[in-house]
């Protein structure tokens, strides 16, 4: 049914990292002869197994299918259809009816047809849904021996189907009670699709599996990531927004609560002109995680868009109040808010839980500042005035927080353990080489390969800048901008043949928002979010309307 000459899939392009390029990126595709669109499910398979090459896949198979999916064979019928209407017919079309014999197709063949097979089984999973009967464990079995042996080559072609091909899936997986069985296929299918820099839809479903398995070492495959191209793979608003929220929910498992905070503020600082829920939770759970990394109230980016912060501020009192009163130290206070109901309805209770547990943690590190020694029973005594600390919980806390290196201490054994003697440590240069010391050898080699990371993002950036600024000077879009501008500042008092120098017009263009990649544009409802004007980028389901957070 496919021709011999047909290069198959290559094993082993699905053992590069998600941080590397699995393969090299495929020439635009050439402007195609016009070709009749197909009507019917026998068109769709015979343009799909009749593929000649690769640049055939690229030039005709994948254009054809793109525009079914996008309504073409239904834009000019009578009556008139909406755009909705039209690529929900597309979506239906590509189904190609309800045969289960395409799940029968040999191995061999799937990597030649892998484009394809992959617009029908991501259409069938989003239309069987809702359609009894064909919502099973056929097109389950069939999609993971997709992500399998599919060719990485044609997946990166169709980078937004593959996304939702990963989401469909994980949606089935959840119908069929099999999350964990769509982990280690997910993790193949970024392996073949996904490339260095370049953010995919992939991410926030596979993040969504791994955390409805409760897999959370699983999740750390696509995290700790640069992403220096957002639109290159088509991902929408709410997938970004999406991974931040679940990268920081699998941190805060984790109890790397720096990094989620991180993450979370991340998504809470996207620019958007309309505050999405999404941007709430995020929000609450990183004034939560910051009390748990550093103890201090949380400062999110100066810009994040003023309407976040005002929903912030309307809506997240208790979580600032918690926070305020947990950085002087009134701890009863601390309690008192966190016994209230939103942190439960919010489903923050565990890491409010965990806020509370630490505030031994504070209190022992308070005392530091005053004792040099003192008996685990005395430290029992004024850590836990209420009476709930035992010298069995503190011993332990103690412990953790000196293998942790948050504490500088020895615990000198005594009779019992209530008169065992604390004696804590200045930090000074001779204590910290001891600690290293001890730990020099897998200290010295995670330092190397942190720096070795940082100088090759660095790199990267400086590469990725140099390009846009190189972009931007040839842009017609920002040339017209800057005509304006200087349009603009003739016409409020400075006159009509007045210039500006390169600082003014630096200050103008940041001002009215000049686009650039990397400001959000065409992520979704397209827009740089500025304050002046333009689109914007449109929140998440529109105002707390947000399903799931």
């Amino acid at each position: 049914m496919v021709p011999s000459d047909q290069t198959s899939a290559s094993s082993s392009s699905s053992a590069a990292p998600p941080g590397q390029a699995a393969h090299a990126a495929l020439a635009p595709p050439s402007h195609r002869a016009p070709q009749a669109l197909p009507r019917s499910a026998e068109e769709i398979l015979n343009l799909i197994f009749s593929s000649e090459s690769l640049q055939y896949v690229s030039d005709i198979v994948v254009p054809s299918l793109q525009d079914i999916a996008n309504g073409k064979v239904h834009e000019n019928s009578m009556p008139k259809l909406k755009a909705k209407e039209t690529k929900e017919y597309g979506e239906q079309l590509l189904c190609c009816g309800q045969d289960d014999r395409l799940y029968g197709i040999e191995e061999v063949q799937i990597p030649n047809v892998t484009a394809g097979l992959t617009y029908i089984v991501s259409a069938r999973l989003n239309v069987y849904k809702h359609l009894p009967g064909t919502y099973k464990a056929d097109l389950f079995n069939f999609a993971i021996k997709l992500c399998n042996l599919g060719d990485s080559r044609q997946f990166y072609m169709v980078p937004q189907r593959a996304a939702q091909l990963a989401w469909g899936l994980l949606r089935l997986s959840q119908h069929l009670n099999k999350v964990q069985a769509i982990i280690s296929p997910l993790q193949v299918l970024i392996q073949k699709s996904c490339t260095s820099g370049h953010f995919s839809g992939i991410y926030p479903a596979y993040l969504e599996a791994c955390l409805l398995a409760r897999d959370f070492q699983a999740g750390q495959l696509v995290l700790d990531q640069v992403f220096l191209h957002v639109r290159s793979a088509g991902p929408t608003y709410l997938d970004i927004l999406t991974y931040y929220h679940h990268a920081g929910l699998i941190l805060s498992a984790l109890k790397e609560y720096g990094q989620a905070a991180q993450n979370f503020a991340t998504a809470v600082s996207l620019p958007t002109t309309t505050a999405s829920a999404i941007q709430l939770a995020c929000a609450k759970r990183a004034i939560l995680c910051q009390l748990l990394d550093t103890g201090k109230r949380i400062h999110f980016p100066r810009y994040t868009a003023s309407t976040v912060t005002r929903m912030i501020d309307k809506n997240a009192g208790a979580y600032i109040d918690l926070a305020k009163e947990y950085e002087a130290c009134r701890w009863n206070v601390v309690r008192d808010i966190a016994a209230k109901p939103e942190f439960a309805n919010d489903c923050n209770k565990s890491l409010v839980d965990q806020v509370l547990k630490s505030i031994t943690k504070r209190r022992i590190l308070q005392l530091r500042e005053i004792y040099s020694r003192m008996t685990i029973n005395d430290l029992v005594a004024r850590v836990g005035p209420d009476g709930k600390e035992t010298v069995e919980t503190v011993t332990a806390i103690l412990g953790e927080m000196i293998t942790s290196g948050s504490l500088n201490a020895i615990i000198n054994a005594g009779t019992t353990p209530a008169t065992s003697i604390v004696t804590f440590r200045e930090d000074s240069p001779a204590t910290l080489q001891t600690q290293t010391q001890s730990q020099s050898q897998t200290g010295a080699t995670a330092s190397t390969d942190k720096l070795i990371q940082l100088q090759l993002v660095a790199s990267r950036l400086e590469k990725e800048l140099s390009e846009m600024s190189k972009r931007l000077g040839i842009s017609t879009e920002y040339l017209k901008k800057q005509a304006n501008i200087l349009e603009m500042s003739g016409s409020k008092g400075k006159g009509s043949n007045s210039r500006m120098d390169d600082f003014d017009q630096m200050m103008a263009a940041e001002e009215y928002g000049v686009g650039s990649i990397g400001s959000g544009r065409g992520i979704a409802a397209g827009g740089s979010g500025s304050r002046h004007g333009g689109s914007g980028v449109r929140g998440v389901g529109g105002n707390l309307g947000d399903m799931g957070f």
